[in-house]
């Protein structure tokens, strides 16, 4: 996964008054897109972590920034996985340590400089990530009852069940698309996560709320 950008002393290069830390490069492109389409893209600063795992290093790198008091608000996204609960408590955890405010519930932002608030995927309160909040916006979309069949025919006929379900099937529906190579951010800009859908909209009023 791509790191924070970085300057030559090894800071987190800030570049705009607010900051979306998210996940990955595929959530950095997802989020891009998003962005874009919310005419929001030139005041927010999209920033991967790489990965829940190195979350608190980059608050670290973060806060040694020297334009650090230049940040207004700090937004995180991260992936429920199994529990939305676990994961909103991990990162408050990571927050405290950090020596961050930490929000009480999620979609809140904290008061004070620089405001935190996180969104766990793919809803707040939802298992899940990134690729199950994408699949409910296609889900009328005519592959995926084909999609469907294919992950039951690796799971039963070929002994192969997925350990990450929602991330097969993202890229089971991506493959039956006009560019297969296309990853999940690649085909937000592609238009082929319907960012009008409503599912997005708890999203996207974080988003504007930063």
């Amino acid at each position: 996964m791509a790191g924070p950008a970085q300057d030559s002393a090894n800071h987190v290069k800030i570049e705009l008054p607010k900051m979306l830390l998210v996940e990955g490069e595929s959530d950095r492109r997802f989020f891009k897109a998003l962005l874009g389409r919310l005419s929001a893209i030139e005041t927010v600063q999209v920033e991967p972590y790489g990965g829940k795992s190195k979350l608190r290093n980059f608050l670290r790198l973060l806060q040694v920034s020297p334009d650090y008091h230049e940040i207004d608000s700090i937004g995180i996204t991260r992936d429920a996985d199994e529990s939305s609960a676990s994961a909103f408590q991990s990162v408050r955890d990571l927050l405290a340590s950090a020596g961050l405010d930490a929000p009480a519930e999620p979609k809140t932002p904290t008061r004070g400089k620089p405001r935190v608030s996180v969104f766990i995927l793919p809803d707040c309160k939802s298992a899940g990530m990134l690729e199950t909040l994408c699949l409910a916006a296609v889900k009328d979309d005519a592959a995926l009852p084909c999609v469907e069949q294919y992950l039951r025919c690796l799971a039963e006929i070929a002994r192969l069940p997925s350990r990450s379900p929602d991330k097969a099937r993202a890229h089971a529906f991506l493959a039956s698309r006009d560019r297969p190579e296309l990853g999940v951010g690649e085909a937000t800009r592609a238009g082929h996560w319907q960012l009008d859908s409503p599912v997005y909209d708890p999203l996207k009023s974080f988003l504007l709320a930063l």
